[in-house]
């Protein structure tokens, strides 16, 4: 079993080093595909010497073709011997323990030879002849959405849906099996991963999901000092969606109370990290309204 991580970006400055050093550990490779990024991320994956041989940056990648860039990321993978893959986008956190057991998991599912795709499962009531069981292809896990208020809150939205909902964004399956695993061909919005039988992952029965299983997705918060030409306004304006109590088995993941980030405007106004000197320090609300 190897697990490459993929992660296409463009202008996610603020947390794609919080992101990267998340799965860094728990992956074989880190593959970096940027999409003519004009903000500071190019520069600080550069600057990331902590991970490594892991880290490969593809700088001026893709075009406007989603699909295309989506095939040409798994294709990198497979030549590389990636046998499975963590799609990261460059907004979301892992704590350790929830990608730990997500490879541990896959290694110890792992047969010699590989189980049939599909499995070959008789259904034959009272037949004892033993079959392939369960193959373990794709895993869902659930995005948590900080709020506002602080690394111990989460939008209320996240409280809404129950368990046995397995739609975006309620799950998204992160981890996926490469064996014949390519893109739909539609474009953003409506692009997804189809596998085996034509399937999307999201439907398919050798999908786990797993609710107990979680990473941070910073998606409403600030993610770039890019602003719009011409204009104040921010190109990604952040949303405030309110705080709810925090579900009480997450924590906050180890990659953002490590000293050695770059900080970004969430952590400095949470105290996760120093104001810059001589400016004070970040409020979030400031991000809220847009500059004329």
């Amino acid at each position: 079993m190897k697990l490459i991580s993929i992660s296409m970006i463009k202008d996610e400055e603020y947390w794609i080093w919080y992101a990267l050093t998340s799965v860094a550990p728990h992956v074989d490779e880190v593959l970096v595909f940027d999409n003519h990024s004009t903000d500071q991320t190019c520069d600080i994956v550069r600057g990331m010497g902590h991970l490594g041989d892991k880290l490969t940056l593809f700088e001026g990648f893709g075009g406007d073709d989603e699909q295309e860039n989506r095939q040409a990321m798994l294709e990198e993978a497979r030549r590389r011997g990636a046998t499975h893959v963590l799609t990261l986008d460059g907004d979301e956190v892992y704590a350790d323990d929830t990608l730990a057991f997500t490879r541990r998991l896959l290694e110890v599912h792992e047969h010699y030879p590989a189980l049939n795709d599909p499995p070959q499962n008789h259904g034959k009531a009272l037949d004892p002849t033993p079959t392939d069981g369960v193959l373990v292809k794709n895993i869902g896990m659930r995005p948590i959405c900080p709020g506002f208020l602080g690394p111990d809150s989460c939008r209320p939205h996240d409280y809404l849906s129950t368990d046995t909902d397995h739609s975006a964004y309620n799950y998204l399956v992160r981890v996926t099996s490469l064996q014949n695993l390519r893109g739909n061909g539609l474009k953003w919005g409506e692009h997804g991963f189809i596998e085996t039988g034509d399937q999307y992952i999201q439907s398919s029965p050798h999908t786990l999901w797993l609710p107990g299983l979680w990473f941070l997705h910073f998606s409403f918060h600030p993610r770039s000092s890019k602003r719009k030409p011409g204009s104040m306004q921010w190109e990604r304006q952040p949303r405030d969606l309110g705080s709810a109590p925090i579900h009480a088995h997450v924590h906050v993941p180890a990659a953002l109370l490590r000293p050695d980030g770059p900080g970004n405007p969430t952590l400095e106004a949470w105290g996760m990290c120093a104001a810059k000197p001589g400016a004070a320090r970040e409020r979030l609300e400031d991000y809220l309204v847009d500059a004329t």
